[in-house]
This record gives structure tokens, C-alpha cells and sequence, in this order.
């Protein structure tokens, strides 16, 4: 497998770890990053010796979404481009959403946006008790399209209506409570938990 610019792929005993990695960024996706990320997933995907998938972001944040300064980049008349980039991210979720093995969020820190999207896509998903989530999309004057489909099967209308209409953030326990994590432990936990699961 290639290396890859903004994702770490290690895989080793039939457990793949994924791993954003761009702290810098609080691991918000760009075109770049969500190409990377489908392309790591169908690769493991084929590859028969995985048999599980660990998807986890490097540092203190999981995911902040979509990476604004990309986003900037679109104009408003841009309508193939938006288009394409939206293609581009429908098939990152996709990718991770049917991976032939079960995929585990490991969810630190903050899930924002699409980042929310992420924690979706994963058949399980445990978070640190200080995790914080928010569909933030609403305060950019955006609503959260692409992974509404995801976050319906997941946690249901109700719970998405009130959340992509609010923006609000909501503690790791809540998220347990709509079910969008299975699991909450204390962060030194995190790492136990999960290699817990892939066994």
C-alpha cells in the first residue's frame, strides 16, 4: 500500500489502523485527505488477512470535518467543483460505511461536522468521557447533506433534526444516550478499550 500525504495506515496481525494525521489542522478533511481515505479503505477492504479496522485521528481532536480553508476554495458559482468535491467525500463515507469487516471509531477529543459523519460510518464506536460532538455545520449557513443519510440510520430523525438545527455541542454521554458511540470510557481507557474490541 502506498503512503499516503494526510492518513497513517499501519496493519499488522489482521488489525488495520487508520489514522488521520493532521493535528495541525484538527485532522479536518480536505479533497486530498477524503481521495487518501477511500483509497485506504478499499484496499484493506480487498485485502483477506484484515479483519478489522481501527479509524482513529492523531492528537488532541479527532476530526474538526470538512477543512474550512478547503471549503474557501469553492465560490458560490463553482457548481461542477462543489459537485465533485461533494462526490469525493460521499465516497470516503461510503468506502469506510461498506468495508467488509467491522470498522471501530476510536473518538477523542472533538467530532465536528463531518467528523460526526465519520463516527457514523463506524460499526462501533467508543469515545474518551471528555468527547465533545457537534453538527456545526448550521453556523457556516450550511446544513449537513452529505452525512445526513448516515447520521439518520444511525441515531434517527428526531435526534438529527434537533442537532443539525441547533449546532449545539454535546458531551460523549448524550452521544451514548442517541447512540452514536456504543461506549464511553476515561481517556486513558481509549487505547485498552478498542485493542479490547479488535481481539
Amino acid at each position: 500500500m502506498r503512503r499516503f500525504t494526510h492518513i497513517l495506515v499501519d496493519s499488522r496481525n489482521g488489525v488495520a489502523r487508520v489514522t488521520l494525521n493532521k493535528p495541525d489542522r484538527r485532522n479536518a478533511f480536505d479533497d486530498r485527505m477524503a481521495t487518501d481515505l477511500c483509497e485506504a479503505f478499499e484496499q484493506l477492504g480487498k485485502d483477506s488477512s484484515v479483519r478489522v479496522i481501527i479509524l482513529a485521528g492523531t492528537g488532541p481532536v479527532f476530526c474538526a470535518g470538512a477543512d474550512l480553508q478547503w471549503m474557501s476554495q469553492v465560490t458560490p458559482t463553482d457548481t461542477a467543483r462543489a459537485a465533485q468535491d461533494a462526490e469525493r467525500l460521499m465516497g470516503m463515507y461510503r468506502a469506510i460505511d461498506e468495508a467488509p469487516c467491522p470498522v471501530i471509531g476510536q473518538i477523542q477529543g472533538r467530532a465536528f461536522g463531518g467528523g460526526v459523519g465519520l463516527v457514523a460510518v463506524c460499526d462501533i464506536a467508543i469515545a474518551t468521557e471528555d468527547a465533545v460532538f457537534c453538527l456545526s455545520e448550521v453556523k457556516l449557513g450550511l446544513v449537513p447533506a452529505i452525512i445526513s443519510p448516515f447520521l439518520l440510520r444511525k441515531i434517527g430523525a428526531s435526534h438529527v433534526r434537533r442537532y443539525a438545527l441547533t449546532g449545539e455541542t454535546f458531551p460523549a454521554s448524550v452521544a451514548k444516550q442517541i447512540n452514536l458511540v456504543h461506549e464511553v470510557v476515561p481517556a486513558e481507557r481509549l487505547d485498552e478499550k478498542v485493542r479490547e474490541l479488535a481481539e
